[in-house]
């Protein structure tokens, strides 16, 4: 009994440790600034939210953007950029979702607005493709 429970426990103490963990990994050119579109959305086009746009935003204001997460600052802290400007983001480890994405990846970010103008950044809640 004792070896089972000893197996047990030497298991679930592994299992963090074969996770996988995600991220920004840098070494890759991010492509040039172009105009980039919306997609199709249906009979109506929605548009799509740009940098330019949210550094007016209200506090907490919940946004999604398009763009490429260009360099990793430092902690938490990543440059995003899209075709109107760039930001500072937080993107926590978790919100990666164990994904490794590289600066020519093209990603959608979506979380909260934080500061007004040149200060603004983006607490993210949440990192995928579009």
């Amino acid at each position: 009994m004792k070896k089972v429970m000893t197996f047990t426990l030497l298991a679930l103490l592994s299992l963090p440790a074969l996770a996988e963990k995600g991220g920004f990994e840098a070494g890759a050119t991010p492509p040039p600034q172009k105009e980039q579109d919306a997609g199709y959305k249906g009979s109506e086009d929605t548009g799509q939210t740009h940098i330019n746009q949210i550094r007016d935003f209200r506090q907490d204001g919940y946004v999604t953007l398009e763009g490429y997460i260009v360099k990793k600052l430092q902690g938490d802290n990543y440059q995003f950029r899209d075709s109107t400007g760039t930001l500072t983001i937080i993107a926590p480890e978790k919100t990666f979702d164990g994904k490794t994405y590289k600066a020519d990846d093209q990603v959608r970010v979506s979380g909260r607005v934080h500061g007004k103008g040149e200060k603004t950044v983006l607490h993210v809640t949440q990192i995928d493709e579009p």
